[in-house]
């Protein structure tokens, strides 16, 4: 069963999207009849690379494509990827990424769960722009999914659950760059990643991994005072039990769609 929030209430993950987003499969419709700037956006995960397309009103023009993150992440194995994929779509107008690390004026600067020393100082956003012929703009995964996600009101922070923790931070709707919330100490000389990345999650089973998710939820909330914290990646559906009532669930398609705000919003990081 999805997890619910403290009324008791089923959050299913992605169903604003399936509501808002009714995918522009048909020719003739909004964005896929070749008019209007498509973005082409792209989230570089520690086990999956995903990728959609979508129209300037941040509706999906295509369905999410997904191949595996090589291993090991060599950054010119991961582009080999990239290239492959970015093949299969034949027109679009710029391309939003979303990395799982710190990203600095579109240079990658650490990616732990990809390979810190193979990635660091690698200009990812210049070979994008190579390999697609496009603009490219490149942020952390986790700020690129809380521009898709984020009401722009008070303190909101954006939480994935996936390969490791990822983290977002925004006031009033401005980001807050890298925040790397995982990579902070939690508890028992751990860090909140240590302790529910998705290793966690296979070695001590869904109930015992949920209650180290709540608590840290719980952790975080006392530390930002959130109004709302958006949560999402791929293991959000396998949590059981019940959420801080300011915790939302969100879908995959969801967050990616911030790829539009990128070119919106003030460049940050």
């Amino acid at each position: 069963m999805p997890p619910k929030n403290a009324r008791g209430a089923a959050k299913p993950v992605g169903k604003r999207v399936a509501a808002e987003h009714t995918l522009a499969r048909r020719r003739g419709a909004p964005g896929g009849n070749g008019k209007g700037v498509l973005t082409l956006c792209i989230d570089i995960g520690g086990t999956g690379i995903k990728m959609i397309l979508v129209d300037e009103r941040g509706r999906p023009v295509t369905e999410r494509a997904r191949m595996l993150t090589p291993r090991p992440a060599k950054p010119a194995a991961v582009g080999a990827v990239l290239r492959t994929m970015i093949a299969a779509y034949p027109r679009f107008d710029r391309v939003s990424v979303g990395f799982p690390g710190v990203v600095i004026d579109g240079v990658v600067r650490t990616a732990v769960n990809l390979g810190d020393k193979l990635w660091r100082d690698q200009p990812l956003q210049r070979e994008l722009e190579r390999l697609s012929h496009v603009p490219v703009r490149v942020i952390n995964d986790a700020d690129l999914q809380g521009y898709g996600v984020v009401d722009g009101r008070g303190v909101e922070l954006v939480l994935t659950l996936g390969t490791g923790l990822g983290s977002a931070l925004f006031v009033d709707g401005h980001l807050v760059p890298n925040l790397e919330l995982g990579h902070h100490p939690f508890k028992k000389d751990k860090t909140y990643e240590d302790r529910v990345r998705d290793s966690e999650l296979k070695q001590h089973g869904k109930k015992a991994w949920s209650q180290r998710v709540i608590e840290a939820l719980e952790t975080i909330n006392r530390i930002f005072n959130p109004r709302v914290i958006h949560l999402g990646g791929g293991n959000a559906g396998q949590i059981r039990g019940t959420l801080p009532r300011n915790v939302r669930t969100f879908g995959n398609v969801d967050g990616m769609t911030g790829g539009i705000k990128l070119w919106t919003h003030p460049r940050s990081g």
